[in-house]
């Protein structure tokens, strides 16, 4: 188990038996911790779904409209309409969350170093181990695109090392690691 630190940064304490919990502890730790060195967060795929779902949301709106002012008869084909739109749009969004954003949780950039870092998070069913991958590239339209490698980097580890017994979060040590997995992110070459 971590130690505990006396510093004045907010206390997060999770329930240590919750999975869920620890990673969703872990994710926003993660998050805290690249915004705090000068990362801000882009919302691409919030954006996409919302975009997605709004669209849908709208053709319903419209058809709630045409339908309140006109009988039903006249309205019907309209109603299949929209009803299509919406499971189509709700499917692609679906879709979107499955095969491109998958276990990403944070998609940040940062102008002055040049570069995007992607993180997503998994645990496995009735195991305490956090799996954090990483990858960065270059921001697209730089002129001179720092070289690094792009092959995404892991970091596995028990959230044992960073919780304490009470289940409060050991953000100073889960902090180094991370760092330690960025710096040798971008710090590697193309091969």
């Amino acid at each position: 188990m971590a130690k505990p630190s006396s510093s004045g940064a907010a206390k997060v304490v999770v329930n240590t038996s919750s999975v869920s919990e620890l990673k969703a502890a872990c994710d926003t730790g993660l998050k805290e911790f690249l915004k705090a060195r000068g990362y801000e967060e882009m919302h691409t795929h919030t954006d996409v779904k919302l975009i997605l779902g709004y669209i849908g949301v709208v053709f319903c709106a419209i058809d709630f409209a045409y339908s309140w002012k006109y009988p039903f008869e006249q309205t019907k084909w309209f109603s299949y309409i929209s009803v299509g739109i919406y499971v189509v749009t709700s499917a692609l969004a679906l879709a979107y969350s499955y095969a491109v954003q998958r276990d990403t949780f944070f998609v940040g950039y940062n102008k002055a170093k040049g570069h995007v870092v992607s993180a997503g998070s998994r645990t496995e069913p009735d195991k305490t181990m956090y799996k954090l991958t990483l990858t960065t590239r270059p921001i697209r339209g730089r002129q001179d695109p720092p070289v690094f490698n792009s092959k995404p980097m892991e970091l596995r580890q028990s959230f044992e090392a960073w919780f304490h017994e009470d289940g409060e979060f050991a953000a100073d040590k889960f902090g180094a690691d991370v760092a330690s997995v960025i710096e040798a992110l971008l710090s590697k070459k193309d091969e």
